[in-house]
């Protein structure tokens, strides 16, 4: 995968809701369930319960952020 495939798939899911699963250190995993709300070149932003949290695009590709579109 590279960033422009990533990007073009999340554009086309802009506003719609989405699961993000992050995982963290300690193998913890968080759950976050929200909306895309802006997106930035190496950047997007997820609306969850008012507050924006920011993800990397490369994170998405190494798989330690992982999108479901719902």
């Amino acid at each position: 995968m590279n960033l422009d495939i990533i990007k073009n798939e999340m554009q086309k899911h802009m506003n719609e809701n989405v699961e993000i699963s992050v995982y963290g250190l300690r193998n913890k995993t968080e759950y976050f369930i929200g909306r895309i709300s802006k997106m930035y070149p190496y950047i997007f932003t997820v609306l969850v319960n008012g507050v924006e949290k920011s993800f990397n695009y490369a994170d998405v590709i190494t798989g330690e952020v992982q999108v479901k579109y719902m």
